[in-house]
């Protein structure tokens, strides 16, 4: 168990969320914030390890729903965060004893963490995906046998929907609906689950994550020394995963399109000085590929990350502008997304890309 009492620790978490949030989960800025206050205010999150929680504990997911480019546009109301804590466990007829982030990335990675200040809940040392992903039936609690619903959507206005789906692909359908009609922005109660299904379908540790990740950043920062060599050296020292510079160059063109509650987009990059490579990465809330002179060097579901060439901050893919001075990140997805069962809700075809997943150590070996 930790707890979260130092400002600092938070926005090095939240630098560290939208790296593993691979440009989506919306920007994490307005619930650093939100958190930040409360650690002012001597309310601090308290973390525990899935360990840490008896098998028969209830364990609860409070997740932002809706496009990253409007999420980003609502402050964290403290009001809605209490009610939709009652209102959740009404519905579900016991006391929340942990929350987990749905997923690691960006805003999500806040959302339990605000909650856990405000109610003195804990919060899980884990997560459903340990990145972001663009669907509900995508996570790691999904793949393995935990559903999503029974659950409830709620915006900040009081509207309140219940949702029983018979399987998470037609939860997504169906929260994507109330959500496009609550305006893009809302939260949802999901992944009711027991300690026992949080110690074997959640990805361990990713908190604690976040928080190594943008201190390896700062410190570096701090102190100047080469910022990605530190990160890449960090990213490296987790067992069995391997993070790589793929493309060092600046944009020269992006695209944004927000439809159907979901931000598509593509970054192309070119490289510095005389350099004639290119380097594209495609965007459905996450960057899911990263093709350098047309040939695939990183592929969902591992991760890439678009981070300034000069202070080493990590960029959601709204963040990414016409002349930006950028380098691609590549790094390997923990082992539980690579697995068959995974790949089949998780692989590039599941995007639309026509492509089969390939690690990406393979990729960059044979590049």
């Amino acid at each position: 168990m930790f707890i979260v009492d130092s400002v600092q620790d938070i926005q090095d978490m939240a630098r560290g969320a939208v790296l593993l949030g691979t440009g989506g989960g919306g920007d994490p800025y307005v619930g650093e914030l939100f958190v930040r206050a409360q650690i002012k205010n001597g309310r601090y999150p308290k973390i525990l390890s899935c360990d840490e929680i008896p098998d028969d504990a209830f364990v609860l997911s409070i997740a932002g729903i809706g496009a990253p480019s409007v999420i980003v546009e609502h402050l964290v109301s403290e009001k809605t965060l209490h009610r939709i804590l009652a209102r959740a466990e009404a519905f579900y007829g016991r006391r929340v004893d942990a929350l987990i982030s749905a997923e690691i990335g960006g805003a999500n990675s806040m959302f339990p963490l605000a909650l856990g200040a405000i109610s003195g809940i804990p919060v899980l040392d884990a997560d459903g995906i340990g990145r972001a992903v663009p669907h509900i039936e995508m996570t790691t609690f999904s793949i393995y046998g935990c559903k999503a619903t029974p659950g409830i959507v709620m915006d900040d206005s009081g509207n309140v929907v219940t949702i029983e789906a018979t399987d998470d692909r037609m939860a997504e359908d169906l929260c994507r609906v109330v959500t496009g009609a609550m305006g893009a922005m809302a939260f949802g109660a999901l992944y009711p689950m027991t300690g026992k299904q949080a110690k074997s379908f959640a990805v361990q540790r990713t908190i604690t994550q976040t928080l190594e990740i943008g201190r390896a950043i700062r410190t570096a920062r701090e102190d100047s020394r080469d910022i990605f060599e530190s990160l890449i050296d960090y990213l490296n020292s987790w067992d069995g995963r391997t993070a790589r510079i793929l493309f060092d160059g600046k944009i020269t063109d992006v695209t944004h399109d927000t439809r159907d509650g979901w931000h598509f987009g593509r970054a192309t990059m070119t490289g510095l000085q005389d350099s004639k490579d290119e380097c594209v990465v495609e965007i459905q809330n996450e960057f899911l590929v990263c093709r350098l002179n047309g040939k695939t060097i990183t592929i969902v579901p591992d991760l890439i990350s678009i981070l300034d060439r000069e202070s080493g901050e990590p960029l959601t893919g709204e963040m990414l502008t016409y002349g930006q001075r950028v380098k691609v990140l590549g790094y390997s997805a923990d082992p539980m997304l690579r697995r068959p069962e995974s790949l089949e809700v998780l692989g590039p075809r599941m995007f639309g890309i026509d492509e089969e997943f390939q690690p990406i150590e393979s990729l960059i070996s044979a590049a």
